[in-house]
């Protein structure tokens, strides 16, 4: 069985139809040849001959004598035959002699024996037929219940979870055939679709928590724009609001408005973010990331901070978005950039197909807090209100739409560590490893 597995449908089937017919063949020609036996057995061939003796005289004339003779063992001597009313002369001429078979008659059977040998005629005939149904029969259950039953129960198994909706299980089936192959592809096919569901699922968890936490800053705006509106009343009916308490209530209610104009501004870029759509090319690395990387480095102009950028890749092509990958790292150099002190380095290396891009600073590192909050990254640490912690969460998204993720951490002794990867689709390697250089103080 452990071979039929290892081979295709075409030569499986070939095989097990070869074989049939072989057994078949078999004993069809067993059949036969007992039938024949039986009739032989009912009625043998009979053991009597005429023996025909020809004499040409010297004038032409023809004699003829027959007589009948059993052959009953050993052969007997016998003399010349005479016919009736003729006495022997040995110089009558020449003298020749032909000896008939008498073949055994049907006639001369009981009517049982006829009954008999006419069973064994239609039997030899009848068996050849029947052993030859009996075989393909055989042929086909055996084919289908060793060869194509289990991966098809497997395939109608998967497909009953599937309909349910149900993606937690493995298809299980170590046939090498087509069928073998289409039960793996099944296999890829869920594997790919319990992914989606579940990076789908991770997205939906993480708008939630988006809109919480969001909506949890709403509330400092609205509470202060809710306290100076009372203010500002409690003052008018009192007839305490002056000039100056009036300008200043107007002020703070002006900067929190523009607050929550932000937010609202930034919960539909972030919408907009979401629709993008991924546009993968080929590209070579790792010149495009070096190529990259010098365009990076103009955001460092007019700071005293360092960049710099290692390439831990092979030279080969890779097909993957471009424009994606250097959104995502705009923005994290862009946060990296307001709490570093001198350095942020930014380190590129593939492991299994996945393209990590890790940027990595000296300042004082993420807090506790921030760290916790691993669903939602719309979370900023500037009590400002400036910035409200946007590129994180849109790094999150195009990675995500890129078959990746975003990664927060500490580095010791202190530092922030962002660790951004993206799904490659292509992989073509070349022979050099190129470790990249310092790009320099810009």
């Amino acid at each position: 069985m452990e071979k039929v597995k290892g081979q295709s449908l075409k030569r499986s089937f070939m095989e097990a139809v070869a074989m049939t017919m072989l057994i078949v063949f078999l004993c069809s020609g067993l059949a036969i040849f007992g039938c024949y036996r039986f009739q032989k057995h009912i009625l043998p061939d009979s053991n009597e001959v005429w023996l025909t003796q020809q004499t040409t005289a010297p004038d032409g004339t023809v004699t003829e004598a027959k007589m009948r003779y059993i052959l009953d063992g050993s052969p007997e001597p016998f003399g010349q035959l005479v016919a009736d009313g003729q006495e022997h002369n040995e110089n009558q001429g020449q003298t020749s002699y032909m000896i008939e078979r008498i073949e055994s008659s049907y006639s001369m059977l009981s009517p049982k024996a006829r009954t008999a040998y006419r069973v064994s005629q239609i039997c030899m005939v009848l068996l050849p037929f029947l052993f030859a149904v009996i075989g393909i029969a055989l042929c086909a259950w055996w084919f289908y219940h060793k060869v194509l039953e289990p991966p098809i129960t497997v395939l109608m198994e998967a497909t009953a979870h599937i309909q349910d909706r149900d993606l937690n299980f493995q298809i299980t089936f170590d046939g090498q055939d087509e069928l073998g192959r289409l039960c793996a592809a099944f296999e890829k096919m869920r594997q790919t679709l319990y992914e989606n569901n579940r990076q789908m699922w991770s997205m939906l968890e993480e708008r939630r928590a988006l809109q919480a936490s969001v909506a949890h800053d709403l509330r400092n705006p609205i509470a202060i724009m809710t306290g100076y509106v009372e203010y500002l009343q409690e003052n008018s009916r009192g007839g305490t609001l002056t000039e100056e308490k009036l300008e200043k209530a107007l002020s703070n209610l002006g900067i929190t408005a523009e607050r929550m104009g932000r937010y609202t501004d930034t919960m539909r870029d972030l919408g907009a973010i979401e629709e993008t759509e991924v546009h993968r090319r080929e590209v070579e690395l790792p010149d495009f990331l070096q190529h990259m990387a010098d365009s990076l480095s103009i955001l460092f102009q007019n700071t005293d901070v360092r960049f710099s950028c290692d390439l831990h890749l092979p030279k080969g092509r890779a097909v993957l978005d471009g424009e994606l990958l250097y959104r995502v790292l705009e923005n994290l150099i862009s946060n990296a950039l307001r709490f570093a002190e001198r350095e942020i380095g930014l380190t590129f290396c593939l492991e299994h197909g996945i393209l990590l891009a890790t940027v990595t600073d000296d300042g004082p590192g993420f807090s506790d807090k921030l760290l916790q909050k691993k669903t939602a990254l719309f979370y900023s640490e500037d009590t400002s209100g400036k910035h409200l912690g946007l590129g994180l969460a849109v790094s999150r998204v195009l990675c995500q739409k890129h078959g990746g993720t975003i990664e927060l951490s500490n580095q010791p002794p202190h530092g922030a560590c962002v660790k951004a990867s993206i799904k490659l689709q292509e992989i073509l390697y070349g022979t050099a490893l190129i470790t990249g250089g310092e790009n320099g103080n810009i």
